[in-house]
């Protein structure tokens, strides 16, 4: 009895030293192997990576398998036998894989718990022209509209996926380019087609590429996975079918984006099409002066998103005041390609008859099949204001009375029918003179309405933002943040208040301004952001120029009537 007892507390001892022994434990061994070599190029393998303890499964990263392969999903699985009170577990981690080209690669040692693989050389076939059937089930094509664009320009990019077999499942990626914006574009579409003697269901996708940034870049091809039924084994489980896992890959292709050109100064806008144009709400041929009239401008552009489009620089003359609503934008697609808009709407209120010319409206844009610089505008128009005309209505003539002549005593008369028509007289006299008293009245309210129409008018004021210390808010506060996707519209703003017109671009401002300082900073900021150079990565230099204007302009105020001379004219 006494040995029993003592074999069981050695045993529950034993239990309890079991978990403390078990941290002791390490990985000892790590091995990598490949379930297929050589390989064809467009099929896929699985790697397999196993360590002989109980490991996280973020101790591996097939990361750098990314070169030279196209990484699938990652399964780990865990496994542990107790035999005899000795434990043995086991972690396997498996990646699908499969080759972007032919040749020999080297899946380089992978470092578990301190512990590394040996490196495993994968041979990759091209595919051959005697390939067996099935190999060809399910394959991926790809087209790229151009392969050398310039910076922004629109790059169509056409998937096709060719099925030939039943499938169960299965996901398509987008490709991938370093530096350049995806996305797709329109609805999938799908059809049959015979290719090489076989039919294939093809399910096309269109995505756009819009290259943020210049020099030679490869366009990673979509990549496929999925189940498809696997025929080449006899039926189980009843009713289901057996299915086997296929993964394809397209063929990867170089996209070259060429810079902005050197001798390019305006707000790059790529297109292969620009059109600007207007329209007029109201009579533009019978104008007067205090008389309302909409403009509105539309500027529309193919290959380009609506955030690539450039504010619309138009001036107007000092005799029309201007009240611009906020603009609107918006980007549609038609097969495939993208077609972009933007709409500015100014109200138009003369104070001041004549002849007056609005100038020209223009928007430069770089035309990408000519390589040069063209401009999209709208001719000078001279109309002509007329003069508010004085309408004075003429007061509504008396009825006409008859007064009787004064009577003596004597005359007056007695009886009952005279009195009558006395006393008509006197009630018609007394209503003309209060209808009289009505009418002033309606002229006396519509003269002082009238009037305060046309004050609240003249006195409308402008929107907060264009008053200098909004805008500067607004601007500093972008600049401290570093919020480059607003940076330039607010730049641009602070900037087109200083110099007294809100509608002015970026470029006119700066022009206007004659600051060097500031001329260098913006330069280099938009050479950071678009040209092949490097340009400045800190906005210090920028707010540094921005503040020194500022310190000049609230030296030298713009007022009213006056333009704004240069703050910096020996600069």
């Amino acid at each position: 009895m006494r040995q029993t007892s003592l074999l069981k507390v050695f045993l529950f001892t034993l239990t309890l030293c079991l978990p403390s022994l078990e941290s002791w434990a390490a990985v000892t061994e790590v091995t990598a192997t490949v379930d297929k070599n050589p390989v064809m190029q467009d099929e896929s393998f699985i790697l397999q990576v196993t360590a002989n303890d109980d490991v996280s499964a973020d101790a591996f990263d097939p990361s750098v398998l990314l070169k030279d392969f196209v990484v699938g999903r990652t399964s780990t699985s865990r496994q542990t036998q107790i035999i005899n009170f000795d434990t043995t577990r086991t972690t396997r981690w498996q990646t699908v894989l499969i080759p972007r080209e032919t040749g020999r690669f080297t899946i380089p040692p992978f470092d578990i718990k301190g512990v590394t693989t040996d490196p495993v050389t994968v041979e990759v076939l091209p595919v051959s022209q005697s390939k067996s059937a099935q190999g060809q089930d399910i394959f991926i094509s790809t087209e790229m509209s151009q392969e050398e664009v310039y910076l922004q320009q629109q790059v169509k990019y056409l998937v096709k996926l060719h099925i030939a077999v039943d499938l169960q499942r299965g996901s398509l990626s987008a490709p991938v380019v370093e530096n350049a914006e995806i996305e797709q574009v329109g609805q999938d579409k799908e059809y049959s087609d015979i290719v090489n003697g076989k039919r294939y269901r093809i399910i096309e996708r269109t995505f756009s590429i819009l290259p943020q940034k210049s020099g030679t870049f490869t366009v990673q091809a979509p990549y496929f996975e999925g189940e498809m039924l696997d025929n080449s084994t006899r039926r189980s489980f009843g009713f289901f079918n057996r299915t086997r896992s296929v993964n394809r890959v397209g063929k990867n292709q170089f996209l070259t984006v060429k810079p902005i050109p050197d001798n390019y100064n305006f707000h790059w806008l790529p297109s292969e099409l620009v059109d600007l144009h207007d329209e007029w709400q109201g009579d533009l041929n019978n104008l007067k002066v205090g008389e309302p009239i909409t403009r509105t401008l539309t500027l529309n552009a193919v290959g380009v998103v609506e955030a690539q489009l450039p504010e619309i620089n138009s001036q107007y003359p000092d005799t029309i005041k201007t009240y611009p609503d906020q603009a609107e934008t918006a980007t549609v697609q038609h097969n495939g390609t993208f077609v972009s808009q933007r709409k500015e709407s100014v109200a138009l209120i003369p104070n001041a008859d004549g002849t007056v010319t609005l100038p020209e409206v223009s928007v430069p844009w770089f035309n990408t099949k000519t390589g040069k610089t063209q401009f999209a505008t709208i001719p000078e128009k001279k109309i002509t204001i007329g003069a508010l005309a004085k309408t004075h209505s003429p007061a509504p003539a008396l009825p006409q009375q008859n007064v009787p002549e004064p009577r003596q005593p004597s005359d007056l008369p007695t009886d009952a029918a005279s009195l009558q028509i006395v006393e008509s007289n006197a009630i018609w006299s007394i209503s003309s003179w209060v209808l009289l008293a009505l009418w002033l009245l309606t002229l006396l309210m519509w003269f002082i309405s009238s009037r305060n129409k046309t004050v609240s008018i003249e006195k409308t004021p402008q929107s907060p933002i264009d008053e200098e210390p909004a805008a500067w808010k607004a601007l500093a506060q972008a600049i401290k943040n570093k919020d480059e996707k607003n940076l330039t519209n607010y730049l641009q703003h602070w900037l087109a208040v200083l110099c007294g017109n809100p509608q002015q671009s970026l470029v006119h401002s700066v022009e206007q301004l004659q600051n060097k300082q500031l001329k260098e900073q913006i330069t280099l900021y938009f050479n950071g952001k678009f040209g092949a150079q490097e340009g400045t990565k800190s906005l210090e230099p920028m707010m540094d120029a921005v503040k020194a204007v500022r310190k000049q302009y609230k030296q030298h105020p713009k007022t009213k009537g006056t333009k704004l001379s240069p703050l910096y004219p020996n600069a």
